[in-house]
């Protein structure tokens, strides 16, 4: 009798596991992903699963997201140094990457949603609302600051800059994802490198145009025995390179540190990213073309780096809305 009342007491508290947060949040990354569970992030369901982890999720509502995104919003930033180690930056998370973890979050629940655990989705139909986003960094480069930031590069007293330089303006590549490229990552032949793990937890291939792959050719022949890395350091070659510093002096020597009012407007490494998608888009690719090339996980996210200027808006229209008789 008393090992019946055990068993029972064990089954109870088996299904009443499946309904732990942190439970269906390890079922859920294990899941092939399906419409509507497609975005998320590691290090967004790390800070839900915080938050729930011991929660049955039929119990999460409306409320306590709401609060759970009121911590968000006082939440310091966080940027990954070279070593791997984490640091918190001085500025609080934008608005948009607010609502990214909730995006993340929204998965989570499509996906109990679809299993069953849950009747309702407590963020859908307007119940819990987006945060407002910022226009967020909008600076496109055009082709004579390029130019001028590669001639500097060039100059650079750390002789792969020009090269780092050029990687990120033809691959739209992040500068952590080049700064811990390894040799062991590219296929000089078939003109590819993959990243193993990308920000987003996925890896991907970067195309290596002519010019960068006979560079690359270059490199590789004073590469040092030690050292795996592309971009090396040369004073701890088993280390990648830092490159903060080099990257302000060639921005500076370039005349682009300060050269507009807006801090948003203003070129930054990442402005090279923001660029080679506007590039694609306007070269004829299309939203999906474009993401396979920068990694961007969804085409939602890609939108925010495509800018149509009055030119591209009159040419577009003469081309497609133009009455021909």
């Amino acid at each position: 009798m008393r090992n019946a009342e055990s068993d029972a007491e064990q089954h109870k508290e088996q299904a009443q596991g499946i309904y732990r947060f942190s439970a269906v949040v390890d079922a859920f990354i294990k899941t092939p992903p399906r419409r509507g569970t497609k975005f998320w992030s590691p290090g967004h369901l790390e800070y839900w699963s915080e938050h729930f982890g011991a929660r049955d999720i039929k119990t999460i509502t409306r409320a306590d997201i709401n609060v759970a995104v009121s911590a968000l919003q006082v939440k310091k930033g966080e940027r990954r140094t070279i070593e791997g180690q984490v640091k918190l930056t001085e500025t609080t998370i934008s608005s948009g990457t607010v609502n990214r973890y909730l995006a993340s979050l929204s998965s989570v629940f499509n996906y109990a949603l679809d299993a069953g655990l849950i009747e309702r989705h407590p963020i859908k139909g307007g119940q819990v609302r987006k945060l407002t986003e910022g226009k967020g960094r909008t600076r496109i480069l055009t082709i004579e600051e390029e130019d001028k930031l590669i001639a500097e590069a060039e100059r650079s007293s750390w002789p792969a800059m020009a090269l780092f330089l050029r990687l990120a303006l033809t691959t739209g590549a992040r500068k952590s994802e080049l700064s811990k490229l390894r040799w062991s990552d590219i296929d000089l032949e078939r003109r590819i490198a993959v990243l193993p793990k990308t920000k987003n937890g996925e890896a991907r291939t970067l195309p290596l145009v002519h010019t960068v792959r006979d560079a690359l050719i270059e490199a590789k022949k004073i590469q040092p025995i030690s050292s795996g890395f592309v971009f090396f350091d040369p004073k701890k070659p088993n280390q990648p390179k830092v490159i903060d510093s080099v990257w302000k002096h060639v921005r500076q020597r370039a005349g682009l540190e300060a050269d507009r009012t807006d801090s948003l407007d203003r070129v930054v490494l990442h402005s090279t990213r923001h660029t080679a998608a506007t590039k694609l888009i306007r070269g004829g690719a299309n939203l999906i073309q474009a993401a396979a090339v920068t990694g961007h996980k969804t085409v939602g996210m890609l939108k925010k780096y495509t800018h149509l200027g009055a030119d591209d808006v009159i040419a577009l229209a003469d081309r497609l809305l133009e009455q021909r008789r």
